[in-house]
């Protein structure tokens, strides 16, 4: 082999050595799914919180549809859905605390826009969007496949 084409191949593995990696290969998809499980406890939590509060909500309900119609007891009916309304009003909170508790993933962050959109929350849609907006910011930032999703049309299932 002539000393032209050892040049040449050591010029060519060298220009290889001195290319920047696609970034697909720099993603550490270990490292960022360590990340977004460290979201994941905390958003169980809130979840967990914002459940018991709707499950206490639809008890009062049921105990004053109860009153009312079976036992036809007006002021037991009254007491049943004043404590009703306290936990209508638990229950929002744990709504907005919920959404204020990092999302792991993309699907948290669909029901935080559907839960935002109850007008009667204690958060405003202003700090909604910001914390939607870090958590996307995040998520992108984090991805845990090296290959980005197809966008996936009608075309795709037929």
């Amino acid at each position: 082999m002539s000393a032209a084409v050892k040049t040449k191949a050591l010029a060519a593995f060298v220009q290889q050595c001195l290319d920047p990696l696609p970034d697909a290969v720099l993603i550490d998809t270990h490292h960022n799914q360590l990340m977004r499980q460290a979201r994941r406890l905390p958003w169980r939590k809130a979840d967990a919180v914002t459940s018991l509060a709707r499950a206490e909500t639809d008890y009062w309900f049921a105990k004053s549809i109860h009153a009312q119609y079976v036992l036809e007891d007006e002021a037991l009916d009254r007491s049943y859905s004043d404590k009703r309304m306290l936990s209508v009003d638990r229950s929002r909170q744990a709504v907005a605390d919920q959404i204020r508790v990092p999302a792991p993933d993309l699907l948290a962050v669909q029901w935080k826009r559907e839960a935002a959109k109850d007008r009667h929350l204690p958060i405003g849609a202003d700090e909604v969007a910001k914390l939607i907006a870090a958590d996307e910011a995040f998520l992108a930032a984090h991805p845990i496949t090296k290959q980005p999703r197809r966008k996936r049309g009608r075309s795709d299932h037929h």
